[in-house]
């Protein structure tokens, strides 16, 4: 569920920052120092000195992220922690980490994904306790059933975000911080909660539940204030690949991530009778071009489509192409391209550089915008970066490389015709690469050819034809929603596209 779509939150400051490394658009030469995580510690900082330094001290490392390495790899549990703490493990909480205080209640269910739940939260008031946790919402682990402990490891993500995502995106990423929830009770709460709303749930959340730990994370609340004098509006968008795969093939006419949409229209069953939409999610390459992008793939209202027939309009138009300019996206695109060098079909799993690539690629980007007035300056909107936890190359490679195959030997990349029941399509794709001139010439134009699944024939391989892909598909439903793309009238005229034979 998309925070756009929920409660809109109370009033609140702006949730400020206490780490020293502040996002300043560093050279790569000098970047920030990761600051010193408190959870890094075995041992209280006076059996061990070194456990205070920052994780990264080395000022001149040529990309903006310290190896995670086995320092990273063997961080302790909770309840390894307080073992080797001199202090009693109830102190040592206590010295160092927000505690969630008895008496904590839900105030709304703020949105869920497969592996976590938000919630906004209300403490009582014990003198300025409150105040710590102004501007924050709580985020907490789920498990498929309720009275599980959960697997996650915060003591682990919370390090990785502080020795490798603030150093690389600053202010930039959305605030986090560790909450003990030990005795607070919150968690039989948050699924009472869960319980009475299980039946609005979408269907395949339904049933889950937050799991027994005693750590949660406190995140930045980036919810429009409703109260504000000046009113904002929150989008929310994934940047996702920012520059090509370097698996891709040479004669892409796709991006990696509008190649992945296309392949999910074709080969996934069809649902619904609406048409495709590809207007309404960006192009990554579209992004941060540095030329300014061909019309048909350049409008800003591909980050915030429910935003292109608001009365404000022509200033959300204006605000969303400021957002749009800001330095963030060709930073994250130099990040992404720095930390992989090879593309998932080379990566290894002990490269924990792409598994970073891999964890920003998949961040999410909430921005809030001036709702009744043009923003004027990147002062008039507020960015922030999440979703991003680590993705374990250990465990996700073989997934990664598989779909990168996929895309390639199923023509995803490459096609520029559909051809279903004997007409020729365009794809349903408003990628930047189909837009501009061609690299090659080769006098030979690769097709999708999408056969009737109800004919029994094989779901994988190579038609006759040298350039034919083939795949089983639903043809009378994807007829349907092809019909605009079939070089009709209604078709925006690209000059770069050849023809089908």
């Amino acid at each position: 569920m998309a925070l756009s779509e929920l409660p809109q939150r109370e009033p609140g400051p702006d949730q400020g920052y206490t780490e020293a490394a502040q996002h300043q658009h560093q050279s790569k030469a000098d970047p920030p120092v990761a600051p010193p995580i408190e959870v890094a510690r075995a041992h209280h900082p006076a059996a061990n000195p070194a456990a205070s330094t920052p994780a990264f001290p080395d000022q001149q490392q040529a990309n903006h992220v310290g190896f995670l390495a086995a320092s990273l790899l063997a961080v302790e549990t909770p309840a390894a922690a307080a073992a080797n703490y001199p202090l009693h493990g109830d102190e040592m909480w206590q010295k160092h980490f927000k505690h969630l205080p008895r008496g904590s209640k839900p105030v709304a269910f703020v949105g869920e994904g497969a592996a976590n739940a938000v919630f906004e939260i209300k403490v009582p008031q014990h003198g300025l306790s409150d105040q710590n946790f102004k501007g924050l919402l709580l985020r907490v682990a789920k498990v498929p059933a309720l009275g599980q402990p959960t697997a996650y490891n915060y003591l682990f993500q919370q390090k990785f975000y502080q020795t490798a995502i603030r150093p690389l995106l600053g202010n930039n990423a959305i605030h986090q911080e560790l909450v003990i929830l030990r005795s607070s009770g919150i968690i039989d709460e948050l699924n009472r909660l869960l319980q009475e709303l299980d039946h609005t749930r979408k269907a395949k959340f339904r049933g889950s539940f937050v799991g027994q730990s005693d750590w949660g994370l406190l995140i930045e609340d980036m919810r429009p204030d409703t109260k504000a004098p000046a009113p904002r509006i929150l989008v929310e968008f994934k940047p996702k690949w920012l520059s090509q795969s370097r698996s891709a093939p040479a004669r892409a006419v796709r991006c990696r991530q509008c190649a992945l949409e296309l392949q999910r229209k074709l080969t996934r069953p069809v649902t619904g009778t609406g048409l495709f939409t590809p207007e309404r999610k960006p192009c990554p390459l579209a992004l941060v071009d540095d030329e300014p992008p061909p019309p048909a793939v350049s409008s800003p209202f591909r980050i915030a489509p429910q935003l292109i027939d608001a009365p404000e309009r022509e200033h959300l138009q204006t605000s969303l192409e400021l957002l749009l300019h800001d330095p963030f996206l060709d930073d994250l695109r130099a990040q992404q391209e720095e930390l992989d060098t090879t593309g998932p079909l080379k990566a290894i799993p002990e490269d924990e550089k792409f598994g970073i690539a891999m964890t920003i690629r998949d961040c999410t980007c909430f921005a809030l915008i001036p709702k009744d007035a043009a923003a004027r300056s990147a002062e008039d909107i507020k960015i922030r970066l999440g979703d991003l936890d680590w993705k374990d190359p250990h465990t996700k490679i073989q997934h990664w490389r598989g779909t990168e195959q996929a895309l390639i030997d199923g023509g995803f990349y490459t096609a520029d015709w559909i051809l279903c029941d004997g007409v020729y399509y365009y794809p349903p794709t408003l990628c930047l690469l189909e837009w501009k001139p061609r690299l090659f010439s080769t006098g030979a134009t690769d097709v999708i050819q999408l056969l009737d699944a109800d004919a029994n024939r094989p779901t994988n391989g190579y038609a006759a034809e040298r350039h034919v892909y083939t795949h089983v598909a639903e043809t009378a439903s994807l007829r349907a929603k092809l019909q605009p793309y079939d070089g009709g009238d209604a078709t925006p005229i690209n000059p770069h596209h050849p023809p089908p034979y």
